[in-house]
């Protein structure tokens, strides 16, 4: 008799099981709907926020890492094309560390805002080996863009990476933590609790995280500032630069194919923009690396309108010395100068008829 009451008991377990499963699925996609996301001091969260509210109005956006929110100045770039009689209302969407992935969520995001008027997406998408370079698996950034299919991706490419046993085990760990955060909501009232304990998104705050003009745009060199003090301590180590430079400037391509990984992120980016009903425009800034996936890619016509920066004999006044914040961002010189260039090549491929005018 006692037999037999192993298996109900045994079935019974798994019955309550699947159940609190179940619960615990719903639970947490009903949630999900309600719950705000993000915090009073998330910087893509704060530099959303001002974008919906002039989200019908922008024409042009460009998104990528630290060196888009350091180095693409939204009002350098409007008055380069007014004067040019071509009228544009840019926008930064910039984010320090942000990849290809986080670039693919936050236009999804925007999808969901519905711009009216946007023409053009700038986006540097950096390169696929960066996904390497492994962040705070708790950070809300890092986070948000960790669903299951974008870890699934992710970590079928690490899989195929050629990494065998614990130095596998190790790349794959943080990718699938932050899925667990991000499928359980974990983070996501940080918004509520930041209100309750009295820190909200104050006017000083909004500044300091989207900018003065609150466009994006965030300058490096405050001499106040500890990120100003580390751009002067670059000026004095000047010749290590020079010498790293040209270095780079003997820096031959990486040989074979283009990564497929890469194309493919690239392709989901291309997609994305289109669904924003917008003209996608790939660009390489002004750094001592290169992004040979993504030049490939160009010339083989899979990436269109690929504006490249990163070649030091071409523009020579971007990796000059006085216009560098360190070896990959530009300081507040510098980024002017790279977003007149920027908008002058903008403004060469709207005449020649390569993108329609605004």
């Amino acid at each position: 008799m006692a037999a037999q009451a192993e298996p109900r008991r045994l079935g019974a377990s798994l019955a309550l099981v699947a159940l609190f499963a179940a619960s615990a699925t719903l639970a947490t996609l009903a949630l999900r709907r309600l719950l705000p996301g993000g915090g009073a001091a998330e910087l893509v969260d704060a530099k959303l926020a001002r974008f919906s509210e002039r989200k019908d109005e922008l024409t042009v956006v460009f998104l990528g890492s630290s060196r888009v929110h350091r180095g693409f100045v939204p009002q350098v770039f409007d008055a380069r094309t007014a004067a040019a009689g071509v009228a544009t209302r840019s926008f930064n969407l910039g984010a320090p560390g942000s990849r290809a992935f986080e670039v693919e969520d936050l236009l999804a995001r925007l999808v969901d805002l519905a711009p009216a008027q946007l023409d053009y997406v700038f986006v540097d998408p950096e390169g696929v080996a960066l996904l390497r370079d492994e962040r705070n698996e708790l950070a809300r950034q890092v986070i948000e863009w960790h669903d299951p299919d974008a870890t699934l991706r992710l970590s079928r490419w690490i899989v195929g990476s050629g990494l065998r046993g614990m130095a596998l085990a190790q790349a794959l760990t943080p990718h699938w933590r932050s899925c667990a955060y991000n499928v359980s909501n974990i983070g996501r009232s940080q918004l509520w609790v930041d209100l309750a304990l009295g820190r909200p998104r104050t006017p000083e705050l909004e500044r300091e995280l989207v900018g003065p003009a609150l466009d994006g745009y965030a300058p490096l060199g405050d001499e106040n500032s500890e990120l100003g003090r580390r751009g002067q301590r670059f000026q004095k180590r000047r010749e290590a630069y020079l010498e790293k430079l040209e270095e780079f400037r003997r820096l031959e391509a990486k040989p074979g194919p283009a990564d497929p990984f890469a194309l493919e992120l690239y392709g989901e980016i291309r997609t994305r923009i289109d669904e924003l009903g917008a003209a996608p425009v790939f660009v390489t800034q002004p750094a001592l690396y290169r992004q040979d996936d993504l030049a490939k890619a160009a010339e083989a016509g899979l990436v269109p309108r690929l504006m490249r920066f990163d070649d030091a004999e071409r523009w020579p006044e971007l990796y000059a010395p006085e216009n560098r914040y360190d070896d990959t961002h530009l300081n507040d010189a510098g980024a002017r100068l790279f977003t007149e260039r920027l908008a002058d090549e903008f403004l060469a491929r709207v005449k020649s008829g390569e993108l329609k005018a605004p």
